[in-house]
């Protein structure tokens, strides 16, 4: 799974990440080292005309049809394997494709009874999750929320966790993006786990708390 990432990538990163030629008023990226399920970050999805943008959507994904946006806080991830069929997910996979910017993300290994975090990225870089986005309108505003699908882990990343980010490599952005109904090559391309290589780093239990949210999160243990 992935219940915590690092958001802290710079604007002129995000531009070339995802080549935007603008960015809507009003969008600001939130540095966040240690983010956390039901906060915002920023995604890259596609508006009307079928052109990149970046909007500020919060983490944990609330279906259209959910009577609480609570709900929302046990969505941060959607399974590969049945993304195209649960109820939660299925309508946001057919309709809502999103790219997740992140500089890397934490995972707890079981160790002699306890949980190491380790900080996992790709050498540093700024990469993309799949993702899924939605609109709740049944309250007093709209919520747009987000979620992050997952694969089977491979390689070393077995040894800390039996799963994984779908990562979608920058070649393919376009196709997940695109605003048609999805093709077998998606579902391929979101269940067939990024290789990699990945760089794992033990880090301090200091980020079992979404309140220790700095660079120092970061610093090897």
């Amino acid at each position: 799974m992935c219940g915590r990432f690092t958001q802290d990538i710079e604007e002129d990163d995000l531009d070339d990440l995802y080549e935007l030629h603008s960015k809507p008023d009003g969008v600001q990226a939130t540095v966040r080292w240690n983010g956390a399920p039901t906060q915002d970050f920023l995604i890259c999805r596609t508006d009307p005309d079928g052109r990149r943008e970046l909007a500020p959507h919060r983490w944990g994904l609330v279906p259209s049809w959910a009577r609480d946006p609570k709900i929302g806080a046990r969505m941060i991830n959607a399974r590969s394997e049945t993304v195209d069929s649960k109820p939660s997910f299925r309508v946001a996979f057919r309709r809502r494709r999103c790219l997740v910017p992140a500089r890397g993300w934490f995972e707890w290994q079981r160790v002699a009874g306890t949980k190491q975090p380790w900080w996992i990225s790709l050498g540093g870089e700024p990469f993309s999750f799949a993702g899924l986005w939605e609109v709740w309108n049944r309250g007093a505003g709209p919520v747009h929320s987000f979620t992050i699908l997952t694969c089977p882990s491979t390689g070393a990343l077995e040894g800390i966790h039996h799963r994984q980010p779908a990562v979608v490599p920058r070649a393919r952005y376009d196709e997940w993006l695109s605003p048609g109904p999805p093709t077998p090559g998606m579902l391929e391309l979101v269940r067939a786990p990024n290789p990699g290589p990945f760089d794992l780093r033990r880090v301090s239990t200091a980020v079992n708390s979404p309140r220790n949210d700095n660079p120092d999160i970061l610093r090897p243990l």
